[in-house]
């Protein structure tokens, strides 16, 4: 019997780390020092680091970049931030994320709803995978999305934790759910990453993508041990199912992957 090669991973969801953002460029990147995980998805949060997740990417590189603002830093944006962003994204493949909304921080709501849609509007327009981020906020998010005229972009929604009527309604809009370290601490997200189809389910660690990363937070685990678990759970031998998530962030992110 021939043997199963070994699946590459996907990091759905990740950020830059310290030292590239300090430095803007850390050479140690290149090679990543992790050879289980075949892509990552880096998302930015804020427009300072827009120039470093792009100076990290490129053809040969694991690095896919996200552009886009977080509703935490939604009040922080300067005049002329969408032109800039619009500029950005028409010049290099990248996505848009990290974007959404959230009703647990101080930001103002109305403001976050604003960056938010300008983000979408984006999306739509450059056909870009778009990087959701939703907290008490669902409601507002499925009025969006749900009025929003097809074709939709491509959609995730990372580190999931709504109910199964939310993800119920947002699969039937054609997005992607992405289950963070969250569904190995958490047991109540075991029955909706079980319910979710294997056609529309990513992982991702939410951490930075690099293992030099210092104090990584207490949650943070390695993608490896994410999807042993995840495999597990839905009874599915690893490479097989490693390959179907892979294969789905190819899907959700083909827009901008190299060619």
């Amino acid at each position: 019997m021939q043997a199963l090669v070994r699946a590459r991973l996907l990091d759905s969801h990740c950020h830059l780390p310290a030292s590239a953002l300090a430095s803007e460029r850390d050479s140690r990147w290149p090679g990543l020092d992790l050879p289980d995980t075949g892509r990552y998805f880096c998302n930015t949060t804020c427009e300072p680091e827009w120039r470093v997740a792009l100076n990290l990417a490129g053809p040969e590189s694991a690095i896919i970049p996200f552009l886009g603002i977080h509703p935490w830093f939604a009040e922080t944006v300067t005049p002329g931030w969408e032109r800039r962003l619009l500029l950005l994204l028409q010049k290099n493949p990248a996505g848009l994320g990290e974007t959404g909304l959230d009703k647990s921080c101080p930001v103002n709501f109305d403001r976050q709803q604003q960056v938010f849609l300008a983000q979408l509007s984006m999306a739509v327009e450059l056909h870009r995978p778009l990087v959701i981020h939703c907290v008490k906020a669902w409601g507002r998010l499925l009025e969006i999305l749900e009025a929003l005229a097809a074709p939709r972009p491509a959609i995730m929604l990372h580190s999931f934790s709504g109910s199964l009527e939310i993800m119920q309604r947002l699969l039937a809009l054609g997005c992607f759910i992405s289950f963070s370290p969250r569904l190995i601490s958490n047991r109540q997200l075991h029955p909706l990453f079980i319910a979710a189809p294997l056609t529309r389910l990513l992982l991702e660690t939410d951490t930075a993508c690099h293992p030099s990363r210092p104090d990584p937070p207490p949650e943070a685990t390695t993608i490896s041990h994410l999807y042993q678990v995840a495999a597990a759970l839905r009874g599915i031998p690893l490479p097989e199912f490693s390959q179907q998530v892979w294969n789905n962030g190819k899907i959700f992110a083909h827009t901008i992957l190299p060619r």
